[in-house]
């Protein structure tokens, strides 16, 4: 490797280091989106930098996964930095509903406790009901078609208070999915067939804020949250990397841990 270069790494090195900021918490790019704190790549890294619950998957390099959601695959559309928000479209759905009239989801959109995300006021949802034996009386339910292996009929909704009413109509299952709400209120105007294939093609907006009181301390002190797997007892432990090197407190504890991988 050339001097020039050398010496280029090792500077780039030392500022790092000064600054607390570890290799880990450096941005990196997929399918064209750019992956920056708190996001981060998977890895078989002991540590890691970034929110717990965020770390995406980049496949082939051209699409971003969160697969943690609902324990579900959702493919990350985009990432805006300046509002905190996150855009995601069900991955598992994605390539049949360029195909299907019908759009057969088979999970509810859940958060798990601790997350990090929240849906936001942007977002709204649509219920779907599957396989009905008997058929929906509401003004607002809209009869799908070409819904593969169901006999009975199936139904969606522009909204989310109708899953106590799926048992009474027969229905095999009932799905309520998160949109974007501009989107769905665009699309009514769309012939039913393909009104709400295209809403779901849409996604929806996610905003993300620190997951604990403890990142909370760390971002106010001027840290960065992380977290590292202890490879002797297992588990996870939080860290917090800050100028003076990593703590497992806050910056400014006055207590850091250079044993922590940078």
């Amino acid at each position: 490797m050339p001097a020039l270069l050398l010496l280029l790494l090792a500077v780039l090195l030392l500022f790092a280091a000064a600054n607390g900021y570890p290799p880990t918490c450096g941005n990196a790019t997929c399918g064209g989106l750019t992956i920056a704190y708190p996001f981060w790549l998977n890895s078989s890294s002991a540590s890691n930098c970034g929110y717990r619950g965020l770390g995406l998957a980049c496949e082939g390099n051209t699409t971003l996964i969160l697969p943690a959601q609902s324990h579900h695959r959702y493919r990350v559309s985009g990432i805006d930095y300046d509002t905190h928000s996150v855009f995601l479209v069900d991955d598992v759905e994605a390539e049949a509903l360029n195909t299907a009239s019908c759009p057969h989801l088979h999970f509810n959109f859940t958060i798990d406790a601790g997350s990090a995300l929240q849906l936001t006021q942007s977002d709204s949802n649509i219920t779907f009901f599957y396989n009905c034996k008997r058929n929906a009386s509401w003004p607002s339910a809209v009869e799908l078609t070409g819904c593969p292996d169901y006999n009975g009929s199936s139904y969606a909704f522009a909204g989310d208070g109708y899953t106590d009413e799926a048992s009474e109509y027969g229905c095999e299952a009932a799905v309520v999915a998160p949109v974007l709400d501009a989107h769905k209120k665009a699309m009514m105007e769309a012939p039913p067939a393909a009104r709400y294939v295209e809403v779901l093609k849409g996604g929806f907006e996610l905003n993300y804020s620190p997951h604990s009181e403890q990142c909370g301390a760390c971002e106010r002190s001027g840290g960065w949250c992380g977290y590292r797997h202890n490879q002797t007892h297992g588990g996870v432990g939080f860290v917090c990397y800050c100028e003076g090197g990593p703590t497992a407190d806050q910056c400014g504890s006055g207590t850091y841990d250079f044993s922590i991988a940078q």
